[in-house]
């Protein structure tokens, strides 16, 4: 933690902040209340004390802004705890809370700067640490991170740009590109910072010089820009990205890199989208590939036919699993359950595969089946009932009471006699 941040402590703080109207307030005892609470710290009592007294005498400015202080000074106490504790992203939250509040006070503005920078440091060195090939995502996330709270720091930006481009070299691009790419990039970032030296040290005064060097870096970035949108109609969204974000660094109001950074945005959210429904399809998790793909389909403007392919390829998997869930109903002698299935299956694709020939076939079982219990129930010839019964194990071994039956026949049937067999003569002879 700096020295900047420990040395502010709750008196430095009250005293700021209260300084313009203690000359005002020193001889009214209650006012006096609310500055002494806050020098010691207690600024809750200090605000509720404040409220009332505003709230009393409504349209007093004085008191207005003695509330709106004691107010500012409780968020910034704790604002600045939640700094000394490293919770810096809490932190800058609540200092923005009291810029609501007091727009131009010295002392928000302090912290908040403060804060920006703390974080902006973190941030580089999450960056820095992020240097291996498997963590160019990270590195990525972490400079921007920095140019969110320091948009001119030139560490982050070229640390960004080295990134961008080595992640579009990776993702295909060619080692040529990348080595051009890189030089380019670095030879219009010191250009850049040679035109911004010698505006403020030779042109300060001579506004068409100034105007002219605008022009020409503007110009190069539009060669970036170029790239950029080349990328984007061979469908390669990644790299028109990173493209289009370079763009942005080298030229911040660049409204086509802008506008091509949002679409490239969208697209790269709804191809990794479609890549999680495709992984969703393979597992089978039909539901949450099709919702992953609904997202993707609201995002996307160039990938529809993609998503639409996807979305068909689910409709695919689930026809799929009912025609299987039908050969397995099949396989256990569930024949009715299985024509359900079937005809489930037909109402949604008539034609798919060999569904409707699979449920005529057992249709044809049942209807058998019926017939043969029905005359193997109805003869008084058991040796004919035997008969049906066993046709009907042969179809549908599970069908009502078939076993049963048999067992039954085959326990009061005559067992047949087995042929007698002649013993040889004994001692026989002539």
């Amino acid at each position: 933690m700096s020295q900047s941040f420990r040395l502010a402590g709750p008196a430095v703080l009250s005293l700021g902040l209260f300084a313009s109207l203690a000359c005002q307030t020193q001889e009214n005892e209650r006012e006096e209340r609310v500055l002494t609470a806050a020098k010691h710290g207690n600024y809750v009592e200090a605000v509720e004390q404040a409220r009332r007294l505003a709230e009393a005498n409504p349209g007093d400015r004085h008191l207005e802004e003695l509330y709106r202080d004691a107010q500012v000074a409780v968020i910034l106490y704790q604002g600045r705890d939640a700094v000394f504790h490293g919770e810096l992203d809490a932190a800058l939250g609540l200092f923005q809370q009291a810029a609501l509040i007091a727009p131009e006070h010295p002392d928000v503005q302090t912290w908040i700067g403060k804060t920006r920078r703390q974080l902006a440091s973190h941030w580089l060195d999450v960056a820095a640490d992020s240097t291996g090939p498997e963590q160019l995502d990270d590195a990525e996330q972490a400079y921007e991170k920095v140019l969110l709270y320091a948009p001119d720091n030139a560490a982050a930006r070229n640390g960004l740009a080295r990134v961008l481009l080595l992640k579009n070299y990776r993702g295909g691009m060619s080692k040529t590109y990348f080595d051009e790419g890189l030089s380019t990039f670095r030879e219009l970032m010191l250009e850049q910072a040679d035109r911004a030296f010698d505006i403020s040290r030779r042109y300060h005064e001579n506004e068409p010089a100034a105007l002219r060097s605008e022009q020409v870096q503007r110009m190069k970035a539009e060669d970036r820009l170029a790239q950029a949108q080349a990328l984007e109609a061979n469908g390669s969204f990644f790299a028109a990205r990173n493209e289009y974000r370079l763009v942005l660094l080298l030229e911040a109001k660049n409204a086509a890199a802008r506008d091509g950074l949002d679409r490239m945005d969208r697209e790269v959210r709804a191809a990794r989208a479609m890549a999680e429904a495709d992984m969703a399809i393979r597992r089978g998790e039909l539901e949450q590939a099709a919702a992953t793909l609904a997202g993707a389909e609201v995002l996307t403007d160039a990938q529809k036919d993609d998503v639409t392919l996807l979305q068909a390829g689910i409709e695919e998997k689930r026809l799929e699993e009912i025609y299987q869930q039908a050969r397995s109903l099949t396989e256990d002698y569930r024949f009715p359950d299985a024509i359900l299935a079937y005809d489930q299956l037909l109402s949604l694709a008539p034609e798919f595969k060999d569904a409707r020939a699979r449920k005529q076939t057992l249709e044809e079982f049942i209807r058998m089946a019926d017939e043969f219990y029905a005359k193997a129930t109805t003869t008084t010839d058991d040796e004919v009932a035997v008969e049906y019964l066993r046709a009907i194990q042969v179809i549908w071994p599970e069908y009502k009471d078939v076993a049963e039956r048999l067992d039954a026949l085959e326990v009061r049937r005559p067992k047949k006699e087995a042929p007698k067999v002649e013993e040889p003569a004994v001692g026989g002879g002539k």
